[in-house]
């Protein structure tokens, strides 16, 4: 019986030099405010920003999103490699990647995954992609050629499959790492290479190469546009691949991400009634703890002008998850939301965007708008999902870590 391609593979991954890596890789180019985003293309020549703003000097007058737009990408992707600010590797390695902040280190590996194995159940997904952002990014990467950014992946834990793996990846952080700097954000960045012929290298592929199943953490619309790619590019020997960030999934962190609905006429008598409708799936008491986050599992917070109540789910309720219930019993039957990717009306805010004094203050200075805050799912109900083939609702989840863009590249046309 044929053996089945390894879904983990090591790659030769074009990479910053190290004394250029905190100077290279940027945070994803959404995650800047407008002011910051000038101010880093004026004064960092070497940041990936300028790669993917080739308009910046104002010469480009091609659309954002065009075909021809994605060329000046590519364009600017090669200078970078022609003047030493990329540069590839000369044989596949596996890459051990740790990011630190003050309070949480996460650890693991950077490497390609078969997409074949990946469609075969090898990767399993909770998150439902839209067609026309899958069509914009196999656009993009049809024209440019590269991966500049993992997706991120959890591998399951309490395996012996797992105690091997991480017995080699403690062995390998045990020595200094091949590059080490922070970033202006607080976060410490260290990468160790492991080439493949090496003897760890051989210790990787006989531990995380033999990994069956992963479950994506971060990355879906990425996942669904490159196997697009793959399916349109066979041309392509790289496009078989995507560059991924393997963590265990102990180590993950997850947070909420919160709601907040607008402009749905709501006097305090009608919500009031519309709590007492609820009674029938959940326990309805005055909150304890103001407008605050809570604390575990099946319950959920709301408030509205100036008044906090915690929701607590009735054991046997059918939704998956405290978001579906919310979804379900507070979005859809009682404001009026059916569809919570798109409705206007509705907001959704990620637990690390908690504005300076909290959630509370975020109620009080908005006493129109109703706001609900979700305990973090749990990655074991994440993982349930994905087993059952089933989907979360949008935006459920805020989790870590977020890797820098191009401080990892997947090429296509150089994969083996």
């Amino acid at each position: 019986m044929t053996e089945r391609r390894p879904l983990m593979t090591p790659l030769a991954a074009v990479t910053p030099p190290r004394h250029m890596a905190h100077l290279v890789a940027s945070r994803s180019y959404l995650s800047y405010q407008k002011d910051e985003l000038r101010d880093k293309l004026k004064h960092n020549p070497y940041s990936y920003i300028q790669v993917i703003n080739p308009d910046t000097s104002g010469d480009v007058d091609t659309s954002r999103g065009t075909g021809a737009f994605f060329q000046k990408v590519r364009a600017e992707y090669d200078a970078f490699k022609s003047k030493g600010w990329l540069v590839e590797a000369e044989e596949p390695e596996w890459l051990v990647y740790r990011q630190s902040t003050a309070d949480r280190v996460w650890t693991g590996v950077v490497c390609n995954l078969d997409l074949t194995r990946c469609a075969e159940g090898g990767l399993r997904t909770h998150e439902q992609t839209l067609a026309p952002r899958e069509a914009l990014f196999t656009a993009f990467l049809d024209a440019v050629g590269f991966h500049a950014e993992p997706v991120l992946c959890a591998k399951p834990q309490g395996t012996i499959q797992a105690q091997a793996d991480n017995k080699v990846l403690a062995e390998t952080t045990f020595n200094p790492a091949h590059t080490d700097f922070m970033t202006a954000d607080g976060v410490r960045h260290e990468i160790w290479r492991v080439p493949v012929h090496s003897p760890s290298g051989k210790a990787f592929a006989d531990t995380w190469g033999r990994e069956d199943v992963l479950y994506l953490a971060d990355g879906h619309h990425r996942l669904a546009s490159s196997h697009r790619l793959h399916e349109a590019r066979p041309d392509l020997p790289g496009a078989k691949h995507i560059l991924a960030l393997v963590v265990p999934e102990e180590d993950l962190t997850i947070l909420g991400f919160h709601k907040e609905v607008r402009g749905i006429p709501m006097t305090r008598e009608r919500w009031h009634e519309a709590l007492q409708s609820l009674r029938g799936v959940c326990t309805v008491e005055p909150s304890k703890h103001g407008c605050a986050v809570p604390t575990e599992p099946g319950q959920i917070t709301v408030a509205l002008q100036g008044e906090s109540w915690t929701l607590t789910r009735r054991p046997g309720c059918e939704a998956a998850t405290d978001a579906d219930w919310v979804n379900v019993h507070l979005l859809d039957n009682i404001l009026g939301i059916a569809d919570a990717r798109h409705d206007k009306r509705l907001r959704h805010l990620p637990e690390p965007h908690r504005p300076e004094g909290g959630w509370q203050a975020q109620a009080a200075a908005h006493p129109d708008r109703i706001l609900v805050l979700i305990h973090p799912i749990p990655f074991s109900d994440i993982r349930a999902v994905a087993d059952a083939q089933g989907t979360l609702p949008p935006k459920s989840t805020w989790v870590e870590p977020k890797i820098r863009s191009a401080l990892f590249i997947h090429e296509f046309n150089d994969a083996p």
